[in-house]
């Protein structure tokens, strides 16, 4: 508190500050009593295995993993953010086996968006970075338009440099008219930060239009959200501001209006990140929001940390607390048990495993009416910021696939790009998981 009181540059007494704080303390546990893990079998049948290239250094950071059919064969592949590479490279499953390749050379890649974005039937790419992923409000932040030269190149276009740290961008045709725009998100840091729409006034140039100013702002999602027929963003906020906020279309490249529809209690509860998934079935956008951010100033794995699912009712979101986990950074929607619901796969940036030991990767299994129990899945590695959920070796069957970030924490449960590949269910159950 004191930190933010004095960067804001708001009247600060150090008698009252210390008095409230001796009182917080006073009232405050010496310690946090650690959550439970699930226990008992996964309940899945998968096999574990380490996918691409080999790690660069001993503490491998993939910036993000971006599933899509790039070649139109119906499987997805996987593009890569990898900040020791300093690039986005191409993860296929070709011939039995899987394969990496480089695409395009870029600092701290934070977002990978695919895109005809000209019409010309081919596949471009628009790229987000935040330059640097350790905190700074520098304007080292950038996006690049990656235009596909039908040859297997790309032909490189900076849309936006030297600006605060991206750490999404999404695609939609926000005005009507057709084209598609780009919306920039701007984590920035404590003083920096906002949301920019790039409008496409044609194929070379695009309107730059500010959304908002602010800092903190970490993911979006792009829907219809009032089902008007224009395109709506919903925005995680992080920071201080704890909060997911619409962004409702005003239709006719208008502009935006917002409206705060969920937030947290209180500033320190370290959201991480957040996906849209009509969970329950009924036809309307509900939200998954995680939340384990440990790389404050008090690196503590709060025991406020895990999950909730945010259930659209009319509009109205209504919470539903799904799972207390330590660093909890993702959760995907998948039906991963071929039963026909939505179940939920969760892991975590939880680096003090040598302390207070909990699973980095966990299935919730819906038992059809939203009710969800905990299942492990992994322990190592660790550390696992990125999550994506489909059938990427083209099996029919659902994959997980995990990006290790091991920026702090001990060494020892490390691991760069880690597959849980689905297996054929026997008629005594699951195949035991194996790792190779």
């Amino acid at each position: 508190m004191s930190v933010w009181i004095r960067e804001k540059n708001l009247p600060f007494d150090q008698l009252e500050y210390t008095s409230l704080l001796h009182e917080y303390l006073d009232a405050s546990p010496s310690s946090f009593p650690p959550p439970r893990p699930p226990a008992g079998p996964s309940g899945l049948a998968f096999r574990t295995e380490l996918i691409g290239l080999a790690p660069r250094s001993d503490r491998p950071v993939i910036t993000g993993l971006f599933p899509a059919d790039l070649d139109g064969d119906g499987v997805e592949e996987i593009l890569v953010g990898d900040n020791d590479a300093g690039a986005i490279s191409q993860v296929s499953f070709q011939d039995g086996r899987w394969h990496e390749e480089p695409v395009f050379e870029i600092a701290a890649p934070s977002r990978v968006v695919v895109l005809d974005y000209d019409d010309d039937g081919l596949n471009d790419l628009a790229v987000g970075s935040y330059g640097d992923i350790r905190p700074s409000d520098s304007l080292i932040g950038s996006v690049w338009l990656l235009r596909n030269e039908g040859d297997g190149t790309y032909d490189p276009q900076p849309l936006l440099v030297d600006c605060a740290r991206v750490s999404d961008l999404r695609a939609g045709d926000f005005n009507g008219d057709g084209k598609l725009d780009l919306l920039v998100v701007q984590f920035g840091w404590r003083t920096s930060g906002g949301i920019l729409w790039l409008e496409q006034v044609s194929p070379t140039s695009f309107r730059r239009h500010e959304v908002a100013v602010v800092n903190g702002p970490l993911q979006t999602e792009v829907i219809d959200y009032d089902g008007d027929g224009a395109l709506d963003f919903v925005v995680l906020f992080s920071q201080q501001h704890e909060s997911l906020v619409l962004f409702r279309n005003l239709g006719g490249g208008k502009g935006f209006e917002n409206r705060i529809l969920a937030q947290a209690p209180h500033p320190a509860f370290g959201s991480s990140g957040f996906s849209a998934a009509d969970l329950d079935h009924d036809g309307d956008t509900d939200f998954l929001w995680t939340n384990g951010d440990m790389m404050d100033e008090i690196p503590l794995a709060k025991p406020y940390h895990g999950v909730r699912w945010l259930e659209n009712r009319g509009g109205e979101l209504v919470p539903h607390e799904l799972l207390r986990m330590p660093g909890c950074y993702r959760a995907v929607a998948h039906d991963l048990d071929g039963d026909g619901d939505l179940d939920i796969a969760v892991s975590s940036l939880h680096f003090q495993w040598d302390v207070h030991d909990f699973p980095s990767l966990v299935w919730l299994e819906n038992d059809g009416k939203q009710g969800f129990a905990a299942r492990p899945l992994l322990d190592s590695p660790s550390n696992l910021a990125s999550l994506v959920a489909g059938d990427f070796d083209g099996d029919g069957r659902p994959d997980l696939i995990g990006g290790g970030m091991h920026v702090p924490g001990p060494l020892g449960r490390v691991g760069r790009i880690t597959g849980l590949l689905g297996l054929k269910q026997t008629s005594q159950g699951p195949v035991p998981a194996v790792t190779r």
